[in-house]
């Protein structure tokens, strides 16, 4: 399949959502893609699934006060991004799982926020080593079906502003399997890596501590000729 490049690849894109595991997964594997996202006028909904609160090698601090200091760090990143609501689903780091509970979690906001577009992990390439990844992203596509179904969670459609799913296109990201779109974040990396260097508890080195971004980001544009890229691997859905 032929790669697609260029943010013109997203045109049809008016209410993006996007599922992460933890805060900072969006902003390291498509911080630059939002951010011209969010230049083109399109509203960006970040959804952290974990409160991200065993993300240190401190043992003498505790769960909760990670948790609270990284919530602060995500809400920052959000605003250098430019993404309209940041919601997290409050479940433990390391503990998340594809279940029930946090299909129903997704589907009342892809409800809620009429997302028409969705980002998430691609829980089918075998290297989605992290299993809050792989949970985050199965729960993502888990629950696109049922939030088009009325008599799925109903009391959710009584919320304010709620309606049936309208998610049409998704889009998998942290794949190597054949991604087929390649965007380039050259001219917004700055913005990128700020937004990443707000998560000051995860990259207290700044840069120093994100050389591996760097890498995997030139890595990435190389296929499609750019100096920086993040790529994506279109899902097929009905």
């Amino acid at each position: 399949m032929e790669m697609k490049t260029g943010i013109e690849t997203f045109d049809g894109v008016k209410r993006l959502i996007i599922v992460a595991a933890h805060p900072d997964d969006l902003e390291t594997l498509c911080g630059g893609t939002v951010v011209q996202l969010v230049q083109r006028g399109v509203k960006v909904f970040s959804v952290n699934c974990t409160l991200g609160d065993i993300g240190t090698q401190d043992a003498a601090t505790t769960r909760p006060a990670v948790a609270t200091t990284r919530l602060l760090e995500a809400e920052e990143a959000a605003r250098i991004l430019g993404i309209e609501q940041v919601a997290s689903l409050g479940h433990h780091d390391g503990e998340l799982v594809a279940d029930l509970e946090l299909r129903a979690q997704i589907a009342r906001l892809y409800r809620s926020t009429q997302a028409d577009t969705l980002f998430t992990f691609d829980p089918y390439w075998p290297g989605q080593i992290h299993p809050d990844h792989r949970a985050a992203g199965q729960a993502a596509l888990d629950a696109y079906m049922p939030s088009k179904m009325p008599l799925y969670r109903p009391e959710q459609l009584r919320e304010p502003d709620a309606g049936l799913g309208r998610i049409e296109r998704v889009f998998l990201f942290s794949t190597a399997r054949e991604p087929d779109i390649s965007i380039d974040v050259t001219p917004v990396y700055d913005s990128k890596l700020a937004a990443c260097m707000a998560h000051r508890s995860q990259f207290p080195k700044g840069l120093e501590n994100l050389e591996w971004l760097q890498n995997m980001d030139e890595e990435n544009g190389k296929a499609a000729g750019f100096r920086r890229a993040e790529t994506f691997k279109q899902m097929i859905v009905w």
